[in-house]
């Protein structure tokens, strides 16, 4: 069943007050939220009775493990875009929260592993919180390789980047290498030179330092 942006977002705070397994108490829920009582009480039921909440009326609620596996899935975006806007785009850490607030739910699960392995699949958000581990390990093809092996004439998508250096990534997203794009290497120059290759429809000259970073397949 798909649950509402509202849903997931009662199923992440819950996550984030229930870190050493005690029940949530619904004035929890409510405070960080901002919301009534009533009302959390009215979602945290309805949430119980769909399998996502153990509620124990008086007491509080806990996370089943469908409801702790949606909000390790909404954390794990939340997380990786807050690296994303503060790493790659250079948004202040103090706007960073508020940002993958807004973007969090627009975002894909392919499209978020796609930031993970762009930035090497960082383990902690910029607060130093763990990031949640994906279902299953990582996707980063077995046959991908480095830009700079990529034959002329070739065609291939990119997959990942593989460097630790934020601004480096993010000079390499800026010239237009991110992953998905299809990229065709024209020319390798001689001696040493950069390889000219095709980005779509834009023609850039990439040093072959910068090309050993970027993954294709």
């Amino acid at each position: 069943m798909k649950l509402s942006e509202n849903a997931e977002d009662y199923l992440a705070c819950i996550y984030d007050l229930s870190r050493n397994g005690d029940l949530v108490k619904t004035t929890e829920i409510s405070n960080k939220l901002g919301l009534s009582p009533a009302s959390v009480t009215e979602m945290t039921q309805r949430l119980a009775s769909d399998g996502y909440l153990n509620y124990e009326r008086y007491k509080g609620v806990s996370l089943t493990p469908s409801g702790r596996k949606v909000a390790e899935r909404v954390k794990r975006r939340h997380r990786l875009l807050e690296r994303f806007l503060v790493d790659i785009l250079g948004l202040p850490l103090e706007d960073s929260h508020d940002e993958a607030m807004k973007l969090e739910h627009t975002f894909s699960d392919e499209s978020v592993e796609r930031l993970s392995q762009m930035m090497n699949n960082p383990t902690l958000c910029p607060d130093g919180d763990p990031i949640p581990a994906p279902e299953g390990p990582p996707k980063v093809p077995e046959d991908s390789i480095p830009l700079i092996d990529l034959q002329e004439g070739a065609e291939a998508s990119i997959t990942h980047l593989i460097c630790n250096d934020s601004e480096m990534i993010r000079r390499l997203i800026s010239m237009g290498f991110v992953p998905g794009r299809k990229v065709v290497v024209e020319e390798k120059v001689p001696l040493g030179g950069p390889l000219l290759v095709r980005l779509e429809d834009m023609r850039v000259a990439i040093g072959r330092d910068y090309a050993s970073l970027i993954k294709v397949q």
